[in-house]
C-alpha cells in the first residue's frame, strides 16, 4: 500500500465532496437561467461523482492489499453498473428520481478525469 497513492485518492475524495457543496450552494443559484448553470445543476455533479467512485474504490482496493484501479477496462464497468442503479432502478423506487442518459457519459468523463489523475501522479 503506497502512501503517495492513498493521499491522491483521498484529495480526490474530498475535491469532489468540495466541488458538490461549492456547486449546490454558490455555483448552481449564481449562474441559474444560463448555459453553464444548466451544466453545473444537470451534469458537473455527476462527472465528480464518476470521479470519487474511481477514488474510493481504489482507496478500498488497496486498503485491502488488492491490485488497484487503473485501467480504463475496470473503470467502465464499475462507472456504468453505477449509472445502472442510480438511473435506471432508483427511479423504480424513489418518488421524483428520472432516467438521464446523458449521466451514463458524465460518470464516465468523471472517471476519465480520475484515471488521468492517477496516471500522472507518482505511484
Amino acid at each position: 500500500m503506497r502512501r503517495p497513492a492513498l493521499a491522491l485518492d483521498g484529495a480526490l475524495c474530498a475535491l469532489a465532496g468540495l466541488f458538490y457543496l461549492v456547486n449546490h450552494f454558490l455555483l448552481s443559484p449564481a449562474l441559474a437561467g444560463t448555459a453553464a448553470g444548466w451544466f453545473l445543476s444537470c451534469y458537473a455533479n455527476d462527472m465528480f461523482a464518476g470521479l470519487a467512485i474511481c477514488a474510493w474504490a481504489d482507496l478500498l482496493l488497496r486498503w485491502g492489499r488488492l491490485p488497484p484501479l487503473r485501467p480504463w477496462r475496470q473503470t467502465v464497468p464499475l462507472l456504468l453498473f453505477c449509472g445502472l442503479v442510480w438511473e435506471v432502478l432508483a427511479p423504480l423506487w424513489k418518488a421524483g428520481a428520472v432516467f438521464d442518459p446523458w449521466d451514463f457519459l458524465a460518470y464516465q468523463a468523471g472517471g476519465l478525469l480520475w484515471l488521468l489523475c492517477a496516471r500522472r501522479h507518482p505511484r
